[in-house]
């Protein structure tokens, strides 16, 4: 996990100083840049799973990554992923699209061949990269304020599965098929051995699992035993007494590790969110506040990694909206929609919540196994009604049964903003300064980046 950026045109070297410079908090243990005149590649690393050098040589081309390749092996008998990469891409960029359909990791890349840059993202978007163009030339970058430091005003996210090459995007590697061909059973056996492996794929010595006592978040630690169970919330907020109740009936209380806070700590943070996620937006930020503050605590406590349960909603039909497309017979389109609009929505912003401290985001729902497990499974799998009542994610709470206590497999959702009673304190926040969260949250903005 890390920082990346790269710029081709005038003053290629000075741009990418800045960029990279710009990047530090994705990552504090080590910077570089290569010039290669005409164009320059950056990179910032956050130490995780390996030390191999970026920018990388790859035969004649130069190339940095972001991100984590769980199944690298497969390409290559290396020592990390990186190194794996550049075994594939001494074949040059089209070697890597091949190899892209048969990848399970989440990565955004960039690379140069001497004559032009080329981009890839992974097929959910799960790492950021965007990219623009000015009148002195084009830059990529993991985060939008690094381009707009590079005088790049007109900035887009490069799409989930692209390549980006001779300022022509085109989709390289998609999701799995949608082939809805298990029954029960063996849907249940299949995302109950695809759920684990990707989960023990994403373990490591200094990761915690974000905790707020729900089924998806819950699934993740009793599936990483041993592993911290890390909760944020203000004193008496629905999450922390959620998670609490949670780890009493899972007996697994000495794990649970409980961040409370107070307005002044959620006050403190918005400035810093508002910058991180390069918005305004009050529903983007009242979700992004909490990660935020839950990633600095982690980060001071030592740890470089969390686990999230990111995605578990749009894979199985979390969301009360689905009932309805469930009813219609339109939930397969719905959740569809939904599973390639994450990156926007969503995982954009959790990444920059959490990289804003130096602190990975690893998503295991995401994991293309699982992915693929679920685009197996029909509606009813998924959503099921039960008298006038609808059972939302069925059959990931019939995984959760073999594991967790049926109260903690059966628990309902609350969103992060409103369970760590952060809504209501940024709510209290812009009152009192005689504004509506908009407005209160526009002059941040426009304090962190005048």
């Amino acid at each position: 996990m890390c920082g990346i950026a790269g710029f081709a045109g005038k003053e290629a070297w000075q741009r990418t100083c800045e960029m990279t410079g710009l990047l530090h908090h994705r990552g504090p243990d080590g910077s570089a840049v290569y010039d290669g005149k005409t164009a320059c590649l950056g990179h910032t690393h956050l130490k995780v799973t390996g030390d191999y050098p970026q920018p990388a040589l790859s035969g004649g081309s130069v190339f940095v990554f972001n991100g984590e390749i769980y199944n690298y092996r497969d390409f290559a008998d290396v020592t990390s992923d990186t190194e794996a990469l550049a075994r594939i891409l001494s074949g040059g960029m089209e070697s890597l699209v091949s190899a892209a359909p048969y990848i399970n990791g989440d990565y955004s890349l960039g690379l140069w061949d001497g004559s032009k840059l080329a981009l890839l993202r992974d097929p959910v978007g799960v790492k950021p990269l965007y990219y623009g163009r000015s009148s002195d030339g084009f830059g990529f970058a993991s985060e939008r304020k690094a381009l707009w430091k590079a005088g790049i005003r007109d900035v887009k996210a490069l799409s989930p599965g692209a390549m980006l090459a001779d300022g022509e995007e085109r989709r390289v590697v998609d999701l799995p098929r949608y082939e809805p061909v298990l029954d029960e059973e063996k849907a249940i056996g299949t995302l109950d051995v695809s759920l684990a492996a990707a989960v023990r794929a994403r373990v490591h010595a200094s990761a915690a699992v974000t905790f707020s006592g729900g089924i998806d978040s819950a699934l993740i630690g009793a599936l990483a035993p041993g592993m911290p169970l890390v909760t944020v919330g203000l004193e008496g907020s629905h999450d922390i007494k959620a998670a609490r109740h949670a780890v009493r009936l899972m007996g697994v209380e000495s794990r649970h590790v409980v961040y409370e806070i107070g307005e002044n700590d959620v006050e403190a943070a918005v400035a810093g969110t508002v910058y991180a996620v390069e918005s305004a937006d009050p529903l983007k930020v009242s979700i992004a506040l909490p990660l935020y503050i839950l990633a600095q605590k982690a980060r001071d406590d030592g740890y470089r990694v969390l686990l999230s349960g990111q995605g578990a909603d749009e894979l199985f039909g979390g969301y009360a909206r689905y009932e309805r497309a469930f009813d219609e017979g339109r939930l397969p389109e719905a959740l569809d929609h939904d599973l390639r609009h994450i990156a926007e929505v969503n995982l954009e912003r959790d990444d920059a919540a959490t990289m804003a401290h130096g602190v990975e985001l690893r998503v295991p729902f995401l994991d293309m196994r699982v992915i693929a497990a679920a685009r197996r499974m029909g509606p009813s799998l998924k959503v099921r009604r039960n008298g006038k009542d609808y059972i939302r994610k069925y059959v990931l709470r019939k995984v959760a049964e073999k594991y967790l206590p049926p109260e903690v497999a059966a628990a309902p959702k609350k969103a992060i903003q409103y369970g760590t009673g952060v809504q209501k304190t940024l709510e209290r926040l812009a009152r009192s300064r005689g504004s509506a969260p908009a407005g209160y949250l526009e002059s941040q903005y426009r304090k962190v980046f005048r």
